[in-house]
């Protein structure tokens, strides 16, 4: 269905701007924004090369201002440079019939379908809104502006907040909520959290039954492991008031999760389960390489199959080796085609290893693994690695740590929130950093 304009009317009976109800736009919001994005990054050899991700700018991250005097819509902020504008889906609420120009250089315009239709965005685009009657019509012109610049820039936001919290802990970003699992001044577990919309206030810290080292997320619970080696579950909700017991298995150390299994040692072997009840063996080389301490675990969906999964888990183990260590492991939920857990070996040819941080953490943001963790004693870079933690390199100038963030205010931990990272420190300071 199109139609072809001749004249165009506009709402206004007057030189005043007094917009009719008949044809208005009342709310314009788009959908989120995938985009292919080209970026160079280096081999184990450290060539250069490029390598293509998909990065997602979230429809809660763009908004707009409605100008009804001068009939203009625009992003409030402008957008990241890789942003892909050339099919944006728009939700729009208007009083009358909603209507586009696919090229502003012709009379042809084309009814939008709120939720469905993809428009091109990538210059100034016109709207037309007709009334019901067919009398009256006004043309919005929308603009959706992004940055120029060639290079993105990771921007810190400090925040003071409430939060107590002592030595090393975990953080998990679940169900609108920032968990952080840690100590308290007593040398006790406790689990503090924060609504995304506020890190500035915190809840109490609780005490729980398990240690804070050990939490791990999977199928919407937290399981965690006690001192005699019970595991431990609670729902995000209860995570401050009940834990109960949710296998019979003991183990010495819970290690990873994914879509599909959690992931524990027994003294033996790696583990893995879909219902806390059924264990199967998951690996059983090179075990004196599992890590031991500062235990991080990430996953996420294959680039080339979603129903595949990646999981990556790292930290140190107790022979204070040159590198810290990373193992990474597929699965899929038919068992049968179940890879198991794979240690990376560091040798001569990588020189990109992972480095032997103090307080290593680690998280899953924009199709790619970010860690911190101290080196001789002090936070010195973001680390990044695209390739399911095989290498590992330091990030400067345009992915600095925050200015104000260093290791003798205490341990901290990094979480993605959303589209942006959170680096949260146990002397209560938040960091919140997004890419510009």
């Amino acid at each position: 269905m199109m139609m072809t304009v001749f004249a165009l009317v506009s709402c206004s009976m007057d030189d005043n701007y007094e917009t009719t109800p008949e044809c208005v736009i009342t709310d314009f919001s788009v959908n989120s924004i995938t985009s292919d994005v080209d970026e160079i990054v280096y081999d184990s050899n450290g060539e250069p090369y490029t390598n293509t991700t998909q990065k997602t700018l979230y429809s809660t991250q763009i908004h707009f201002n409605i100008d009804q005097v001068n009939a203009r819509i625009y992003t409030t902020d402008s957008l990241p440079h890789w942003v892909d504008l050339s099919a944006v889906v728009p939700n729009i609420v208007a009083s009358g019939n909603v209507y586009y120009r696919l090229n502003n250089d012709e009379e042809l315009y084309y009814p939008v379908n709120s939720g469905v239709s993809a428009i091109d965005f990538t210059e100034t685009r016109e709207l037309m809104v007709t009334s019901t009657d067919g009398l009256s019509q006004r043309i919005y012109k929308v603009d959706m502006l992004k940055h120029k610049a060639t290079t993105d820039t990771l921007v810190w936001e400090e925040k003071a907040t409430n939060l107590s919290i002592a030595g090393a802990h975990k953080s998990f970003f679940v169900d609108g909520k920032v968990f952080v699992f840690g100590k308290n001044t007593a040398n006790q577990p406790v689990v503090t959290s924060t609504s995304i919309d506020n890190a500035q206030e915190w809840s109490t810290p609780v005490s729980i039954p398990v240690s804070e080292g050990s939490i791990v997320y999977f199928n919407h619970k937290f399981y965690g492991l006690s001192t005699d080696g019970i595991i431990y579950s609670a729902t995000p909700a209860q995570a401050n008031d009940t834990w109960v017991k949710a296998s019979d298995k003991k183990m010495e150390r819970l290690l990873a999760s994914d879509a599909y299994h959690l992931y524990a040692y027994d003294g033996t072997s790696v583990l893995g389960t879909s219902d806390l009840t059924t264990w199967t063996e998951q690996g059983r080389a090179d075990l004196d390489m599992l890590p031991e301490k500062s235990i991080n675990a990430v996953s996420y969906a294959s680039a080339s199959n979603n129903n595949l999964q990646v999981a990556v888990m790292a930290g140190l183990t107790g022979n204070n080796s040159e590198n810290g260590v990373t193992w990474c492991k597929t699965s899929t939920s038919d068992e049968s085609t179940n890879q198991p857990w794979a240690y990376i070996q560091v040798t001569g040819d990588n020189s990109y290893g992972m480095p032997h941080f103090g307080d290593f953490s680690m998280t899953y943001f924009l199709g790619a693994i970010y860690a911190i963790g101290t080196e001789e004693g002090e936070y010195a870079s973001l680390y990044r690695s695209y390739d399911n933690g095989i290498t590992w390199h330091a990030l400067s100038d345009n992915y600095p740590l925050p200015k104000r963030f260093k290791a003798e205010n205490g341990v901290a931990s990094i979480v993605s929130v959303n589209n942006n990272l959170w680096i949260i420190q146990e002397n209560g300071k938040v960091w919140q950093g997004s890419i510009r």
